[in-house]
């Protein structure tokens, strides 16, 4: 696998997604700050009436030391809920979350809805939870499967060519390689028949290949959990087994191995990068990235060549800030790159014209 951690793009993302999500407002542009100190990020929505509470909690700066403490406290009465309460599995904690379970002392009343909080945090900073205490919970999560899918997606292969834009949002990069390689995600999520009782389990889902060699394992807690595997080739099928520890009494349900094929999600490999769909990105950029000088002409070319509203919007190549109608008109663009690098220049373009001509194979 050839820089698959270094870029995320998909083609999608080089055609008319890239240039549609770098036309955000500017008020998209400032990053999120993070709320000091642990926050309830998820709580399980339903709960049996002998059942614990769970929830997860994530801290990412100003971190206080030792364990988040839940408070649940009953909306139809307005009593705090009596109970003890523990960490979830390690597998579960990472370096910012962590999921608490909350086993109250006395069952929970049929119908009542339960807010659950952090102990000392203040209201207008934390984020209230809320569950539903239900006794028709169906607990029975091994005998509704997870629901899978097989995906193939794309990243470049080899080392990528960046260049710089200008955006709302300041200077920003396009990056673009001669080929992109294809891959299979296989997916998990909890099923939606299971989701409300899948709150009261740990899922250990182990991923295998079709002669039954483990190739990888994931625990998870939630009531809307997701998994996924990669394979960097395609395989005829691609199978997994689930195993669930119940957060209750901690007796565990083990579901048959099960295998999903491949189908027509598309082939793996290495593939050329299809230029014509990435033109017009690259054309955005105010010098041509290493290697794509004659992609770069072409697609401004083509830019200058259009209606009067479209080289408004083209004007974002020479430095001006990015338009989201030229940004959606370009997707639909066709720019034939190959066939147009070695057309005649018009008559008004001669300083831009020498400029790629140098950069051009002769």
């Amino acid at each position: 696998m050839h820089h698959r951690r270094f870029v995320a793009l998909t083609l999608a993302a080089l055609g008319g997604l890239a240039a549609t999500g770098m036309s955000s407002p500017s008020d998209a542009c400032s990053p999120t700050r993070p709320v000091p100190g642990d926050q309830l990020a998820e709580v399980a929505g339903t709960v049996p009436l002998d059942g614990v509470v769970v929830a997860r909690v994530r801290c990412e700066v100003d971190c206080p030391e030792g364990t988040p403490v839940l408070v649940v406290k009953d909306k139809e009465t307005g009593d705090v809920v009596a109970g003890a309460q523990e960490l979830a599995a390690v597998e579960l904690a990472t370096e910012q979350e962590s999921v608490l379970v909350f086993r109250p002392a006395a069952p929970l009343a049929e119908g009542h809805t339960y807010s659950v909080t952090l102990e000392g945090q203040d209201p207008s900073l934390g984020v209230q939870g809320e569950t539903r205490a239900s006794a028709d919970l169906d607990l029975g999560v091994g005998a509704h499967p997870m629901t899978a899918s097989v995906s193939v997606e794309e990243s470049w292969y080899g080392g990528p060519s960046c260049c710089d834009i200008r955006s709302t949002c300041g200077s920003e990069q396009v990056c673009v390689a001669r080929e992109v390689e294809r891959y299979v995600v296989f997916g998990l999520h909890t099923s939606e028949a299971a989701r409300d009782g899948a709150g009261q389990f740990v899922q250990t889902v182990t991923f295998l290949s079709p002669d039954g060699a483990e190739l990888g394992e994931r625990t998870i807690w939630s009531w809307d959990g997701n998994v996924e595997h990669t394979y960097e080739s395609s395989a005829p099928e691609y199978c997994y087994q689930v195993t669930y520890k119940s957060l209750i009494d901690g007796a565990t349900i083990e579901q048959e191995r099960t295998c999903v094929p491949h189908g027509d999600a598309g082939a793996t490999g290495v593939f050329p990068t299809d230029m014509e769909a990435s033109g017009h990105s690259i054309g955005r950029c105010s010098s041509p990235p290493e290697g794509f000088e004659d992609v770069w002409c072409a697609a401004r070319e083509d830019c200058e060549a259009e209606s009067e509203q479209v080289r408004e919007g083209c004007s974002v190549t020479t430095g001006g800030g990015a338009s989201s109608g030229w940004a959606l008109s370009a997707v639909g663009l066709a720019l034939a790159l190959a066939g147009r690098v070695g057309r005649r220049r018009t008559p008004g373009r001669a300083g831009r014209a020498d400029r790629c001509s140098d950069r051009r194979p002769r």
